[in-house]
């Protein structure tokens, strides 16, 4: 595999850690066929309604994964930044509506998710030697449209605690639409054959992963004026 690296707050070069998996293995798309707001207006969809499709009433739940046997917490802190970061760059698409039952499916979305890749905390200098970074991606279908998303998970070390801390949320189809000109948050090969392609190999996901931090990762480094 190919070196990947990345720059930290204070300039420090810092390279992920991949966690072991077959490349070339096929990870069928999640298909989610049972709405949970089946029959509501997106308008009508409230923070409320994904708390109690997720919390049942309790300020933190703990999520598994199958893939990497990791127990990881999901606050009503943590969820609320989740739901506010979709509602708020989402709130003029039509897909918002897909997008909030995506939420409402997380715990069902990390419990297929495939661990990626790990990594030092990269913009929090009082968290460098304390906090790492895990990447976790699943394809996903809803109806006829195929997402792909990227858990964030936050490893304190000092605390031995494990948090869902990001769940990022990629229409492929909308992205697939851009000029040619324009800058993807994916690689190209992660488009290949949208239309027909029915599941994708591990390679997929780590390109997925990999361009996405990349991606935001370039941004901070201009944002910054570091250099690489």
């Amino acid at each position: 595999m190919e070196t990947f690296k990345l720059i930290r707050n204070d300039g420090k070069i810092v390279e992920p850690v991949f966690y072991e998996n077959n490349s070339e293995e096929v990870v069928d798309i999640f298909n989610i066929k049972n709405l949970k707001f089946e029959g509501k207006k997106t308008r009508d969809i409230s923070k409320k309604d994904i708390h109690n499709a997720l919390l049942n009433g309790q300020d933190k739940v703990y999520l598994n994964s199958k893939k990497s046997n990791i127990t990881a917490s999901l606050s009503k802190k943590h969820l609320n930044k989740i739901i506010s970061t979709i509602f708020i760059r989402d709130v003029e698409s039509r897909h918002t509506y897909l997008k909030k039952e995506l939420i409402a499916n997380i715990d069902k979305i990390f419990y297929l998710a495939v661990p990626i890749l790990k990594h030092a905390e990269l913009k929090k200098q009082a968290l460098y030697r304390n906090q790492i970074i895990h990447r976790f991606a699943l394809p996903i279908k809803i109806g006829n449209r195929i997402f792909f998303t990227m858990i964030t998970l936050k490893e304190r070390i000092d605390y031995h605690d494990m948090l869902i801390d990001e769940f990022s949320v990629y229409d492929f189809y909308a992205e697939n639409k851009k000029s040619p000109d324009s800058s993807s948050t994916v690689s190209k090969r992660t488009f290949r054959s949208q239309y027909q392609v029915t599941n994708y190999i591990i390679y997929d996901l780590i390109e997925f992963v990999k361009c996405s931090i990349k991606k935001s990762n370039d941004e901070f480094i201009n944002k910054k004026g570091l250099s690489k």
